[in-house]
């Protein structure tokens, strides 16, 4: 054991708190002026959009984050679950677009309505 190793205490596994026990509430400011709450699962999300570099939007149920327009991004405040009430923007999961089947089936219902043929993609 080194001298740098023996003067660090000890930490210990049980910790008087864990990870999965806190909320947190963050803040998305735009260029435009515009400003989001989010979870931590969506703030999770953004970060993972960010660190990868991606150049696109992150799409919600009710709104999106365009990532080259975000000016600002912080976690505003932290507690413990069930003490209080996220916004509900933030309690939103993230948008999941129809499988490619699915709008087929829309796709046919329509024209099935309109009383128009498919038409075939080339």
């Amino acid at each position: 054991m080194s001298a740098n190793e023996a003067s660090m205490p000890e930490i210990s596994n049980n910790l008087a708190f864990n990870e999965e026990d806190y909320e947190e509430i963050w803040v998305v400011i735009m260029s435009t002026k515009g400003e989001y709450e989010l979870s931590k699962n969506q703030a999770r999300i953004v970060q993972e959009a960010l660190a990868r570099g991606e150049r696109g939007a992150i799409v919600f149920n009710s709104f999106a984050i365009p990532i080259p327009y975000i000016a600002e991004f912080y976690r505003k405040s932290r507690f413990l679950k069930n003490t209080k009430q996220l916004p509900e923007r933030a309690t939103e999961a993230p948008y999941i677009p129809l499988s490619p089947e699915q709008m087929q089936k829309i796709r046919e219902g329509i024209y099935k309505k309109l009383g128009k043929p498919m038409l075939k993609a080339k």
